[in-house]
C-alpha cells in the first residue's frame, strides 16, 4: 500500500506528504535543483511526497496519470512486457532520476510499468505543474533534457553490456553495473532477485542462479549483514571480457 500523510515540510527523510521543494535535504540530486525557492510559491497542482513499499506499481505502461516522478530513495525498474507475455527490464534507475518523462515530450501515455525494487521514496509531479516552471525557468527545460538523454545513454550502455557474450560474462556484466551505478558509501548494493537479473539480461533464471551462486563460492560476490553485496570488481571486469 502507497502511504500518503498530511502536510509538512520536507525536511526529515521519513516524511510523507506534501513536498516542499525549497526545504528538500537532497535537493542537489532532484529535478528542481537549480530553480529558485520562490519557484514553488504560486504552483497551480502541489507537488507530493510518498514512500512506495517493495513490488508496489507506481504506474503501468499506456495509462496516463499525468504525472511525473523524482526518485529520492530506493531503485525503480522499468519493464517492457510483450504481446507474447515476454517480460524485459529496460531499464534501473535510482536517486536523482526522473521516470515517466515521456509524458513531457507529448506520449499519450507512459511507455512503461515502474516498479519498486525496493521502498522508494520519490515526488509526484503533475505534468502542468512541469510545464508551468519550463515556461518560468529556462534551466529546468535543460534539465529534463539532460535527464532524458541520460537515460537514452543508459539504455545504450545496458544494450551493448549486458545483451552479448557469455551467460556467465553477461552476469558479471550486470553485478559490475549495479556495483557501478548503485553502491552506497561502504561499496554494498542491491543485488536483484534472480528473476529480475534474468529479464534484464535475456537468460534462464536457473543459469542466473547456477552463476551466483559460483560467485559466491569463489568469494567474488558477498552477502553483507543489510542483505545487501558486495564484489570483487577486478575478478568481475577479468571475467566479463573473456574471449
Amino acid at each position: 500500500m502507497t502511504i500518503e500523510l498530511g502536510k509538512t515540510y520536507c525536511t526529515d527523510v521519513e516524511w510523507i506528504g506534501r513536498a516542499h521543494c525549497g526545504r528538500c535535504h537532497i535537493r542537489k540530486l532532484m529535478l528542481f535543483s537549480e530553480l529558485p525557492e520562490s519557484a514553488f510559491d504560486t504552483l497551480l497542482q502541489p507537488i507530493d511526497h510518498f514512500l512506495y513499499p517493495p513490488n508496489s506499481v507506481l504506474y503501468e505502461a499506456s495509462t496516463h496519470k499525468k504525472f511525473i516522478y523524482s526518485i529520492r530513495r530506493g531503485l525503480v525498474k522499468l519493464v517492457h512486457v510483450a504481446p507474447d507475455g515476454v517480460y524485459r527490464i529496460v531499464r534501473l534507475l535510482g536517486p536523482g532520476s526522473v521516470i515517466g518523462l515521456e509524458l513531457l515530450d507529448g506520449a499519450d501515455g507512459y511507455h512503461h510499468t515502474a516498479i519498486a525494487i525496493n521502498q522508494v521514496d520519490l515526488c509526484r509531479i503533475p505534468v502542468p505543474t512541469v510545464k508551468q516552471l519550463e515556461n518560468d525557468y529556462h534551466s529546468l527545460c535543460k534539465h529534463v533534457g539532460q535527464q532524458l538523454q541520460d537515460q537514452l545513454d543508459l539504455a545504450d550502455q545496458w544494450i551493448v553490456a549486458l545483451g552479448t557474450g557469455s551467460a556467465k560474462q553477461r552476469v558479471a556484466q550486470l553485478i559490475l553495473v549495479l556495483h557501478n551505478l548503485y553502491a552506497d558509501k561502504s561499496d554494498a548494493f542491491i543485488l536483484l532477485n534472480r528473476e529480475d537479473m534474468a529479464a534484464m539480461i535475456g537468460i534462464a533464471i536457473e543459469t542466473v542462479s547456477r552463476m551466483i551462486a559460483e560467485f559466491k563460492r569463489q568469494k567474488i560476490l558477498n552477502k553483507t549483514k543489510n542483505n545487501l553485496y558486495t564484489c570483487d570488481v577486478a575478478a568481475l571486469q577479468k571475467i566479463s571480457q573473456q574471449d
